[in-house]
């Protein structure tokens, strides 16, 4: 079914509660008691006898002593802010990082799966790193998803600016600080998730881009998509969130640890400027201020309107 897009749909499409991934993916929920290892609630108890001895095995069994993620997930890193906690324009706590900071300690949990623990300080990466050196540059940390910025001849494009506008501003500014001062030419959509467009008005101004001046790049149908996906299905996806990351918990070894692709939804402002250019064809080759862009429409793999995206002047896909 075709979705005639207009001020109604998409007023429903940010009210509804599967984009309140955003707004509501859980909060900032810290524990103080969580570096100390207690748990949260006065009833909650550790682990059993067989719990800890599962986790042991697993420990054991499992090639932990291979550590070059933990190696190759330093590379590149420039400079963390001197910040922990990004605040939302409406008040709350958008981001803690620091209420992950129990993960750091060096201990091992029997709460939390070895694995998951594994994956979980993997995740802590905060702060900016540069992936192909002089021209590609990452913010990681600042939400789910992490953001790409492309340095063109005069500007950056912004590649996937995460999911909430706070996030996102604050991920350019450092980019800003530490790299030098350059003006958004143009922003990827690389698919139709909300952590993946949710913080676009962070890093342009719609009107520049109802006037040409940025270019907002998207795969076919992903209006359509963006919209359809989370209101059809918004409050299910929600649900599932919740069980699937305990994201409503506080954040302890007890409770919510990662949410296993990153730390956790940014609890801000999500937002959505509609693309002034898309890619149609099955590929297509784009320049934008002097870099090259070969697109490659991929739908209903990861998303049901999503693309590739290959940089061939940098070797970077």
């Amino acid at each position: 079914m075709k979705i005639k897009l207009n001020k109604i749909s998409i007023a429903i499409m940010m009210m509804t509660s599967g984009f309140a991934m955003a707004a509501g993916g859980g909060g900032v929920v810290a524990d103080p008691g969580a570096m100390q290892g207690k748990h949260f609630d006065e009833k909650g108890k550790a682990p059993s006898s067989y719990t800890v001895e599962l986790q042991n095995v697993l420990r054991k069994t499992l090639p932990f002593q291979d550590k070059r993620d933990f190696e190759e997930s330093k590379r590149g890193f420039i400079a963390a802010p001197p910040y922990k906690t990004i605040m939302a324009d409406a008040g709350n706590v958008a981001w803690d990082m620091g209420s992950y900071d129990f993960l750091l300690q060096g201990k091992d949990f029997d709460s939390v799966h070895p694995s998951l623990q594994r994956q979980a300080i993997l995740n802590m990466g905060y702060g900016l790193y540069e992936v192909v050196p002089g021209k590609i540059y990452q913010v990681r940390g600042f939400d789910l998803a992490n953001i790409s910025f492309v340095k063109t001849n005069s500007g950056w494009i912004v590649f996937d600016p995460l999911t909430a506008k706070e996030t996102a501003r604050a991920a350019l500014e450092l980019v800003n600080e530490k790299l030098g001062k350059r003006p958004v030419v143009a922003v990827v959509y690389s698919h139709s998730h909300g952590d993946h467009f949710g913080g676009v008005r962070g890093v342009v101004d719609e009107a520049d881009v109802k006037s040409g001046k940025v270019k907002i790049i998207a795969p076919a149908g992903f209006m359509d998509h963006a919209i359809a996906e989370n209101v059809y299905a918004g409050n299910a996806m929600t649900r599932r969130m919740y069980f699937q990351y305990g994201v409503l918990l506080p954040r302890s070894p007890f409770g919510h640890v990662d949410q296993s692709i990153g730390k956790n939804t940014a609890a801000g402002n999500l937002g959505l400027i509609e693309p002034n250019v898309y890619i149609n064809q099955p590929y297509e080759k784009m320049t934008v201020d002097g870099v090259e862009m070969e697109f490659q429409n991929t739908p209903g793999t990861e998303a049901p309107a999503e693309m590739n995206t290959y940089f061939p002047q940098f070797k970077a896909f």
